[in-house]
């Protein structure tokens, strides 16, 4: 699968990814509006959280030019995903080596700090970093002004998540020029239910501002 979010960036500007959809409906919904990755979220405690059949039945509703992303956070068994036809986005405590042996491209995610950006922009095996306000899916920002300092002289594309909504995504864009922005309860009614309007409005912020 090719992967326009992050080999290189998209034509139409910064990526997006509408992370944690769990039905066709919702799914339709972010590629008519024009997302470019899908994320499938299998962290244990999500509100979120899907099967893994399930999932796979939901991939097939991509197009080739939307990238389907595996949200892990120490997963017990990294290989179940050798037949996934897409992406893997680590948000837990994995190192180096477990990076290392995962079967499919990996996305690694970390709460902010200026030294897990360093850290990760060292690690030759990770094709992005997601930088968040928190472990992941808790919808909580941070401030962006030192990370927006330190992109231009990363080697890693950056994806930035954590309190994104329709409201704010332009004006992180317009601060930081990430590769990508990443939203999931920022366009949600409630936890893991999304309202299909803000998915709509989130990726028109988006496209306006790039």
């Amino acid at each position: 699968m090719q992967n326009p979010l992050l080999l290189h960036p998209p034509e139409h500007g910064t990526g997006v990814k509408i992370c944690g959809l769990m039905d066709e409906a919702s799914i339709d919904v972010a590629l008519v509006a024009g997302a470019d990755a899908i994320g499938f979220v299998f962290a244990q405690g999500s509100p979120r959280l899907i099967e893994r059949n399930r999932a796979s039945q939901l991939m097939l509703q991509l197009p080739d030019a939307v990238l389907g992303i595996a949200v892990l956070q120490n997963y017990p068994s990294i290989d179940d995903f050798n037949d996934w036809d897409g992406w893997i986005q680590m948000c837990g405590d994995e190192d180096e080596d477990v990076i290392a042996a995962a079967p499919r491209p990996v996305i690694r995610a970390f709460k902010w700090s200026k030294d897990a950006v360093i850290r990760w922009d060292c690690c030759p095996d990770v094709q992005a970093l997601l930088v968040d306000g928190s472990t992941g899916g808790l919808g909580r920002s941070f401030d962006v002004a030192e990370l927006a300092e330190m992109i231009p002289t990363l080697s890693t594309p950056i994806i930035i998540a954590g309190g994104l909504t329709p409201e704010n995504v332009a004006s992180v864009i317009s601060l930081a020029h990430p590769t990508a922005v990443d939203v999931s309860s920022g366009v949600e009614l409630s936890p893991g239910i999304k309202d299909p309007q803000r998915i709509r409005d989130f990726i028109k912020q988006v496209r306006q501002t790039t």
